[in-house]
């Protein structure tokens, strides 16, 4: 089967998704961004322990912590891990950033105007860094502070006049800015400790793994809370999708309005439509989602199970794009710069708890399918050897794209591209765990691996509640060193000055992707 047509053929992916739409407000802001200068980094290991003794929620664990780590591993390997860290963003979103603050400048409320009126893109950056919550999760917003508070909800007050202490904008992400912080990304080398299992608790197994990897941060699309995140751009919704909420054409004469503005910004990113829910079901004739092997991962728009809600698969898509670009520009560069090529361990990001409908998990592999193929028509990612789909099961009717006559059992097929220096890129499907070893002909490759991080969380979720084996996210604080390392709170390395910038001509800094756009 020729799988690059299949893709082709799928009508979400038929649109091109176009350059940015940049403001002449936010150009200026991105002419900033052009003087940016690289921050002096630490290697420091005594420092960054001090650090991390001085973080206000006790660690579960320390079999992961430099100051155990130091005792077994090399202290030149652990210096790197440190100063090899970086925030990762695509080139798209650092624009969005810019378009951000001048839409709060001009329509944000009192407080956020307030917050905003001076800020540049790096110092966006390093709020969403270092304004999150030790602990987020659940759909009633369960959180823990960086005081020690725990509760639930009120988030939606941030940035409010109704705001109260100590959820409030000073400290903590706004939910408008968490839409922001879910598409930033931490990237860096670490040490393993084991293989990463869901259940591996910290404890010390280092037999059969690969004891060095890249580890990368994703936060894949939330739909916990209706009406919020990502539900406002791919589901179309009754309740939602009102013209009262903005969406729907704006005006051309009179007043507009903070919520139309606010939709427009960001039907401007995705470049799509704001449309209402009544203008989209007088359109469009939509089909439910059913089984896993139904075929409606090919429909642009289909109902959710049990549901009149819509959900949109080319804003999916191109949400995901975001992610998947991300990963495989930054896999490739840390591939070059080791001098080996990459095997790409990519986990579902949004697809446990946060999935809304079975055909996400068929979305989520053709887009990284449709972003391979592109890529490389490109000339990029010859570093990548391989990308593996580890515990993302695709439907019955995705499924055959990665079957062979060749073998029975394997699951996995080669995109070609001439140019690449393997003849293109083996992507397959295979529950591996994160850091389990290399062997046989992935034997020597760099490990690239992904886990799913919070858009509000320090690294580790619920880690930092002693919950070590509920997600993945704990479960890579327990077997890396992301706690420590991908903290802003512990590691300096972790702010926007030093943020990589995931874009067309490849990954670059923070200062020569924004001169690049402007």
């Amino acid at each position: 089967m020729d799988i690059v047509r299949k893709i082709q053929s799928i009508s979400w992916c038929k649109e091109p998704w176009g350059a940015p739409n940049i403001s002449d407000e936010a150009k200026q802001l991105l002419k900033e961004c052009t003087d940016i200068t690289p921050p002096e980094l630490i290697d420091d290991l005594q420092e960054i322990i001090r650090r991390s003794n001085e973080f206000p929620i006790k660690f579960p664990i320390d079999t992961v912590r430099l100051e155990k780590l130091k005792t077994r591993r090399p202290i030149e390997k652990l210096k790197e891990n440190v100063r090899s860290t970086y925030p990762v963003l695509h080139e798209r979103v650092l624009v969005l950033m810019a378009n951000f603050l001048v839409y709060k400048r001009k329509y944000g409320s009192t407080v956020e105007k307030e917050m905003y009126s001076k800020m540049s893109v790096v110092e966006l950056i390093d709020r969403i860094l270092h304004k999150r919550a030790i602990c987020f999760m659940k759909k009633q917003d369960v959180y823990l502070l960086r005081s020690g508070k725990k509760g639930e909800g009120g988030w939606e007050s941030i940035g409010t006049a109704e705001e109260r202490p100590p959820l409030v904008l000073a400290d903590y992400l706004s939910y408008d800015e968490l839409k922001l912080s879910a598409l930033v990304s931490v990237s860096g080398p670490t040490a393993c400790i084991n293989d990463g299992t869901r259940r591996n608790s910290g404890v010390v197994k280092e037999d059969n793994i690969e004891t060095d990897a890249i580890i990368i941060g994703v936060i894949g699309p939330r739909f916990q809370r209706p009406g919020r995140v990502d539900c406002e751009d791919i589901l179309i919704t009754e309740d939602q999708n009102r013209e009262e909420n903005g969406y729907g054409s704006i005006p051309s004469d009179g007043p507009v309005t903070a919520k139309q503005m606010w939709r427009k910004l960001w039907a401007d990113f995705y470049q799509i439509p704001s449309m209402t829910y009544k203008q989209l079901t007088s359109t469009v004739q939509l089909k439910g989602v059913a089984a896993r092997d139904s075929r409606v991962f090919t429909e642009r728009y289909a109902r959710r199970p049990r549901s009149s809600d819509v959900f949109d698969a080319t804003a999916y898509s191109r949400r995901l794009t975001l992610l998947a670009d991300t990963v495989l520009i930054e896999a490739d560069a840390r591939a070059a710069a080791a001098r080996k090529p990459a095997f790409v361990n990519i986990i579902g990001a949004g697809l446990g708890v946060w999935k809304i409908s079975p055909h996400q998990l068929d979305l989520f592999i053709l887009t990284f399918l449709q972003r391979i193929h592109s890529l490389l028509n490109d000339g990029a990612l010859h570093n990548i050897s391989d990308v593996n789909f580890a515990y993302i099961k695709p439907g019955d009717s995705v499924l055959p794209l990665f079957k062979s006559n060749a073998s029975k059992t394997e699951k996995k097929v080669l995109l070609k591209n001439e140019a690449h220096p393997k003849g293109g890129i083996s992507v397959q499907v295979e529950d591996r765990e994160p850091s389990s070893a290399l062997v046989g002909e992935h034997a020597g490759k760099l490990l690239v691996m992904t886990y799913a991080w919070d858009g509000n969380a320090h690294p580790g979720n619920e880690f930092w509640l002693g919950k070590l084996a509920t997600s993945g996210d704990p479960a890579a604080a327990c077997s890396t060193q992301v706690s420590e390392l991908h903290s802003a709170a512990v590691n300096p390395a972790v702010c926007g000055r030093n943020a990589r910038v995931a874009a067309s001509c490849g990954l670059r800094s923070l200062a020569a992707a924004a001169a690049n756009l402007v």
